[in-house]
């Protein structure tokens, strides 16, 4: 038979292995594999771990699989520290660290490389990992270790610079680079594992400028009061499980001091005065920002012109920024106004002296501003004059939530010439008659333009807050609108109560509660001196912190340190735990004010982390039963058309 005549036989026989070899294949998405979850091995260095008289240019770390060295550049620390930074190069899956200069003869030199290296698969990391060599014919292996946090939140400080200087003189953390380095991790840990013998100051600071000097002011410091002397014992222990001759072996481990050290970092107080900011934010409004307050030395006067009572000044409670209200109406409407403003400042010698600086205070309207000027115009020509304005209080009010242990607050959009508080009164909403309970009016200690009206209120109980049009005139002679506010309190049982009861309480100490927040707002504070219980009242259920400072110069604030007078910050110290507050209901705690130099913060929330247990036991349920579902997917799928069949006997 010619080929030509069996070419239906082939095509037919070719289409029968498409189907057969088609039909053996699993009907269903593939599984893709377990994820990736090994870090790099390392497999191989040269030089040797903790080699002796190296003399080379560079090290070479070799792994089991490609690494991306990405971070490494930025995460690697050398120490003792070099002047130039090192080259860092790949090739193959070899990291190679290259220097470029000279290294000290008969150092040891450790290389930190956190957690920089990771896979160039799912870019897992090799965590904690470090290099050490000599350049000598001895190791040294002197350690000094401890942890970094804010002063006055006890945050850890992640990659903070910490310092060993042997040069014991005050003021070389200034001016000499120091002999070893070390940077804190992201719990503000740090280790120092290469360390010759002898004294050391100890340091640490946010080193913005990257000059491994400190810049007071400018940048955060802590300090360890006494000297650092680290030394290392060895500890034998007998081995009891030894028996004849292996008796002899003896047992041990190595101890090494200091103990752990524990720094405080914080911001000195350096006085720095200049004028940072002065703006004029609108006519009647201008601005100025200073970096010291001038509670006791600001002064202001016009250039070339003489106003009497010209300005209502409202400083903040720093007294480093002042809101200026320009009062005289005709000075106001000038584009440009100058002014001499008079302050201390410190000269070369850092004796104070009155600085004066004059500034031009602009204020160009906008020229939408101006249409609108000339369209009122227009209209009051047309229509007659406009209505008396009159401005709007601005209250705290809310229609039936409001706290019975607040105080109504009033606050106006502008300083405040006169106000008769008889024009004011609060009564029951019920009471048809209105008669006036008696409240007590008085002027806000902290907020400008803000007055207080303080009542004992009952619990869900209906009020209604009245003031007569033109109670008030501001500066500018424009009169207050009526107003007419109901509102309804919080019933009694809406609130928690804690009651702290305090031992070991040694000097005075600001007891606060806190928000459950990062910014940790301060809510309520207590201040005493004596053993004793604390409560905070009318809370709302919700969850809350305690915080304790230690107000040891009793000035009812805290108190940074000072690296010039050698102080340390004021001590604070949190309750572990994040305190849940129910309706109605009391929270009695205990507190030992006794609190040891490493307290660490570890606020702990038992009712997110039972939570996030729950969801995580969910997770792990839910991935079971999808990896046992696709298993019986596959078995199933074995018998279907195309598949494996039982084999008869």
């Amino acid at each position: 038979m010619k080929i030509l005549d069996k070419l239906p036989y082939f095509i037919v026989a070719g289409f029968a292995w498409v189907v057969i070899v088609s039909s053996c294949a699993n009907q269903g998405m593939p599984t893709g594999g377990p994820k990736d979850s090994i870090p790099p091995v390392l497999v191989g260095t040269q030089p040797e771990y903790k080699s002796l008289n190296f003399n080379g240019k560079e090290v070479r770390l070799t792994f089991d699989e490609f690494i991306i060295p990405d971070q490494v550049s930025e995460m690697l620390v050398v120490s003792p520290p070099l002047e130039k930074r090192v080259t860092i190069l790949t090739k193959s899956k070899t990291l190679i660290v290259k220097f470029n200069e000279e290294l000290q003869d008969s150092v040891t030199y450790s290389l930190d490389f956190k957690n920089s290296i990771v896979d160039n698969n799912e870019r897992n990391p090799y965590e904690s990992l470090r290099f050490s060599f000599a350049t000598g014919d001895r190791l040294d292996t002197l350690r000094v270790a401890g942890r970094v946090a804010n002063g006055f939140n006890l945050n850890p400080i992640e990659n903070t610079l910490v310092l060993l200087h042997k040069n014991l003189h005050d003021s070389a953390v200034y001016t000499v680079k120091p002999n070893y380095i070390a940077k804190t991790d992201e719990e503000g840990l740090f280790l120092f594992d290469n360390i010759a013998s002898g004294k050391y100051h100890l340091f640490s600071f946010n080193d913005l400028n990257n000059d491994m000097r400190y810049n007071e002011g400018a940048e955060e410091i802590a300090f360890h009061d006494t000297l650092v002397i680290p030394s290392a014992h060895f500890h034998a222990e007998a081995d009891t499980m030894a028996s004849g001759a292996d008796s002899l072996l003896i047992a041990g481990h190595v101890h090494f001091l200091p103990q752990p050290i524990y720094m405080k970092q914080f911001t000195e107080e350096i006085f720095d005065q200049y004028l940072k900011k002065s703006k004029r934010d609108s006519r009647y409004q201008a601005t100025f920002v200073f970096n010291e307050s001038v509670s006791d030395s600001f002064a202001i006067q016009l250039v070339d012109t003489v106003v009497p009572d010209w300005y209502v000044l409202e400083p903040n409670l720093k007294y480093d920024s002042l809101t200026m209200w320009i009062a005289d109406t005709t000075l106001a409407k000038r584009e440009n106004i100058r002014m001499e403003l008079s302050y201390f400042q410190l000269d070369s010698a850092m004796q104070l002296y009155v600085k004066k600086d004059t500034v031009d205070m602009q204020f160009a309207p906008k020229e939408e501003d101006k249409k609108k000027r000339r369209r009122s115009r227009d209209d009051e020509e047309e229509e007659g004059p406009p209505p008396v304005p009159q401005f709007n209080w601005t209250t705290n009010l809310s229609s039936s939530a409001f706290n019975i242990n607040e105080d109504i607050l009033l606050t106006s959009p502008h300083p405040i010439k006169y106000i008769d508080p008889a024009a004011i009164s609060v009564y029951l909403t019920e009471d048809t008659l209105k008669k006036t309970l008696p409240f007590k009016f008085i002027q806000d200690s902290v907020a400008w333009r803000t007055y207080r009206i303080a009542f004992p209120w009952e619990g869900e109980t209906s009020y209604t807050l009245e003031i007569d049009s033109a109670a008030c005139i501001n500066i500018y002679g424009i009169s207050s609108k009526k107003l007419s506010s109901s509102f309804k309190t919080r019933p009694d049982d809406y609130y928690g109560t804690i009651n702290l009861e305090l031992t070991n309480v040694d000097g005075q100490v600001l007891i606060q509660l806190l928000e459950n927040k990062d910014s940790e707002k301060v809510l309520q504070e207590k201040i005493t001196s004596e053993n004793g219980k604390v409560v905070f009242e009318y809370l709302p259920p919700d969850k809350y912190k305690i915080k304790v400072i230690f107000d040891s110069n009793g000035d009812g604030k805290w108190t940074t340190g000072s690296y010039q007078d050698r102080s340390q910050p004021e001590r604070v110290a949190y309750i572990n735990e994040v305190i849940k507050i129910r309706s109605n209901f009391d929270t009695n705690l205990n507190w030992d004010l006794d609190i040891a130099p490493d307290f660490k913060k570890d606020i702990r929330d038992r009712e997110l982390e039972e939570l996030r247990r729950k969801e995580a036991e969910e997770k792990a349920r839910k991935e079971s039963e999808q990896k046992f579902n696709t298993g019986e997917q596959q078995n199933n799928n074995m018998f279907q058309p195309g598949g494996l069949s039982p084999t008869r006997m």
